[in-house]
């Protein structure tokens, strides 16, 4: 092989369309655990839902939809093994999703799980800190007998 023709093969532009960061994650999350996924499906994830056909509307409503929680827990995982905080993941939705598509609504809902759990938390930690607790006197201080 020439290396002119390596390096047209190494040209992203000739690979066709990428999968985004998050269905990438979601496709090798999914091989780790023994499902994989089929290249049709891959590329459903990254269609805009503004140019969906009405069979894909079809397959989105009916088939795609109840799927959403599992794939929003699979995602969750990716997040937790990432190490990903909330401003990275809101970074990569900004910068690879750029018109909503039906991954981004699952990486979108991961985000808004963590933002809840951290909400829930941090209300968790104030009413914690916010109890009034009662002391009772030590006997040295009690008021003398009369």
């Amino acid at each position: 092989m020439e290396p002119h023709e390596l390096s047209q093969e190494a040209d992203p532009q000739s690979r066709g369309p990428r999968a985004s960061f998050f269905t990438r994650k979601l496709a090798h999350k999914m091989k780790q655990k023994g499902i994989d996924m089929p290249p049709s499906v891959a590329a459903f994830l990254d269609t805009p839902l503004c140019s969906l056909d009405e069979k894909q509307v079809a397959y989105f409503e009916g088939k795609f939809r109840p799927l959403i929680p599992q794939l929003i827990a699979v995602l969750e995982e990716v997040y937790e093994e990432l190490g990903a905080d909330r401003e990275g993941w809101e970074d990569m939705l900004t910068y690879n999703v750029r018109q909503e598509t039906p991954i981004g609504i699952c990486a979108r809902a991961v985000l808004v799980k963590k933002e809840r759990a951290a909400e829930d938390v941090l209300s968790r930690d104030l009413r914690a800190e916010q109890r009034t607790v009662r002391i009772e006197r030590p006997l040295c201080f009690s008021e003398p007998a009369s």
